[in-house]
């Protein structure tokens, strides 16, 4: 029982001595001006972010989002606002290093709640890849874009469900973490 114990706490000393804690997040501005009868919107986005390195390839962490929309739609003469609340938890995984960059892929789930003109939620899994500088041993700039997963509507929202891979730059998030 004894070195059971003395095992165990071996353990938890040594995950504890390499675990690092991150905080950070991005912060987004989207601005579509269209021409005529087509629609125009203007998208603000916050997405606090906090993690814990369990090793030097894996972390697992919790990102929080609100994203507000703005849009007229000049065709139909209407203007409409969407507010989403975001929790989404995560495991990261590092795949790659190469100096100051490491690529790494965001395996989670996400939660999202809408509100305004459009009530309902929405429920998702997937996988996002990315990339980290460290400018620092304390600040890192991240830069994630596209994903490859599934996502169901409530039925406030239409219902319905998708499954696909997106990668284009109309889906880039750029931020900073800093490292404790």
């Amino acid at each position: 029982m004894k070195k059971l114990f003395l095992m165990a706490a071996f353990v938890v000393a040594s995950v504890a001595a390499s675990a690092q804690i991150y905080v950070g997040g991005s912060l987004g501005f989207n601005s579509i001006k269209a021409d005529k009868d087509a629609s125009s919107s203007t998208t603000f986005s916050i997405e606090p972010e906090v993690g814990y390195n369990l090793s030097d390839n894996l972390a697992v962490g919790i990102q929080l989002g609100f994203t507000s929309t703005n849009a007229d739609d000049e065709g139909n003469k209407s203007e409409y606002t969407v507010s989403v609340f975001t929790v989404a938890p995560y495991a990261r995984y590092t795949f790659a290093k190469s100096g100051a960059a490491s690529f790494f892929v965001d395996g989670g789930i996400i939660f999202n709640a809408y509100g305004s003109d459009a009530e309902g939620s929405s429920f998702g899994i997937g996988l996002r890849p990315g990339i980290k500088f460290a400018v620092s041993d304390k600040i890192d700039v991240v830069a994630k874009t596209g994903y490859l997963g599934y996502i169901k509507n409530n039925d406030d929202l239409g219902g319905g469900s998708a499954f696909g891979l997106n990668i284009d730059n109309t889906d880039l998030s750029l931020g900073v973490l800093f490292n404790f």
